[in-house]
């Protein structure tokens, strides 16, 4: 078999990502940087409906999550990826306006999830995002 004739190998899947905000407008711009660089993303609106999707069984790699929201807070969210999908725990990227604050702190200490503060650009997000991918 020639070189020509070999098999090609079909390309990597891309990763899926579960973005958590309960701000619109910024799990849009979330969702545009992602889905620019081959990500795929399901968008959730509280970390309630997130992890109620997670135990439907959507399938993620990787999670990005606010970590203030009215409903199911990101360190709720976190505590409870710890009990039920602790594999993805630590595929975790937390997004916050206070990431110099005592609840970021906590996140850091408690579930070892790096923090990205807002506001933040495209390069940011994914670099962070490899980071995990790389990490995981």
């Amino acid at each position: 078999m020639s070189a020509s004739e070999q098999p090609v190998a079909p390309p990597a899947p891309s990763p899926a990502v579960l973005v958590i905000d309960d701000d619109a407008a910024m799990r849009a711009a979330v969702r545009r940087f992602l889905e620019r660089e081959g990500y795929e993303v399901t968008e959730s609106a509280s970390g309630r409906d997130a992890l109620a999707r997670l135990r439907d069984g959507t399938a993620v790699q990787l999670v990005v999550t606010d970590l203030k929201m009215k409903d199911g807070s990101g360190g709720w969210l976190l505590a409870q990826l710890g009990y039920e999908f602790p594999s993805l725990l630590a595929r975790t990227l937390v997004m916050s306006g206070d990431a110099a604050g005592a609840s970021a702190a906590h996140v850091v200490a408690r579930w070892r999830c790096p923090i990205l503060p807002k506001p933040f650009g495209a390069a940011a997000l994914i670099d962070a995002l490899q980071a995990l991918e790389r990490a995981g």
